[in-house]
């Protein structure tokens, strides 16, 4: 059975991966590497200002930094959850929007491939902007506004098309905002897509 390392999780993260993946306790062990959520992404490693609504931990983002580096040098996929799809997307050259209005509540969001809808959970006031080299998996159509920084310059607007599952094929990068580790019954089509979706881009086996 493929191992997956969790980093920065609790028991909910590792429940989620039991049965599928046992538990690596040493990253070079790891067929896969999962980022879990908590705190913002800093924003200066996008390069941009950081917004009044942001709260990071840079502590937090530098040593997961060096976890994906080794895992880049490795050459093991990752996934990330909620704060860690983010940070992956980041991490892979996207950016963020630091601050979406009302995005912190149960909503729908579609697959791009089979266009499956479904519900899933949001905790998170922010969203992924991913870079020119990600695969948009899945949207949602909220239509929220949203606040960020081009460098030292704010920006805001209003849209319908959120992303929320993308993927970086050269560092195997799977980034995904909703928190498949919910177990409530409301959110099991969201744990089955997330498994769906390690499938789909052969995280390990599953």
């Amino acid at each position: 059975m493929s191992k997956v390392y969790i980093v920065n999780g609790s028991q909910a993260y590792q429940m989620l991966f039991i049965g599928r993946y046992d538990l690596a306790w040493e990253l070079s062990q790891a067929d896969l590497v999962c980022f879990t959520g908590g705190e913002d992404v800093s924003p200066h490693l996008y390069g941009a200002k950081k917004h009044p609504y942001t709260h990071s931990s840079i502590h937090r983002d530098e040593q997961e930094k060096l976890v994906y580096e080794e895992c880049v040098r490795l050459n093991i996929p990752m996934v990330g959850i909620c704060r860690g799809g983010q940070f992956l997307n980041v991490m892979n050259g996207g950016e963020m929007y630091q601050h979406v209005e009302g995005h912190t509540r149960d909503h729908l969001i579609t697959d791009v491939l089979s266009l499956q809808t479904l519900l899933v959970s949001s905790t998170h006031h922010q969203m992924m902007k991913p870079s020119k080299k990600a695969l948009i998996v899945a949207t949602s159509h909220l239509y929220r506004s949203r606040e960020w920084y081009e460098g030292d310059e704010p920006r805001d607007d209003i849209s319908d098309l959120d992303i929320e599952v993308v993927w970086y094929e050269k560092t195997r990068s799977l980034c995904f905002q909703p928190h498949p580790e919910f177990d409530d019954v409301q959110y099991w089509n969201m744990r089955s897509y997330f498994n769906t979706l390690l499938k789909r881009f052969k995280l390990g086996v599953v």
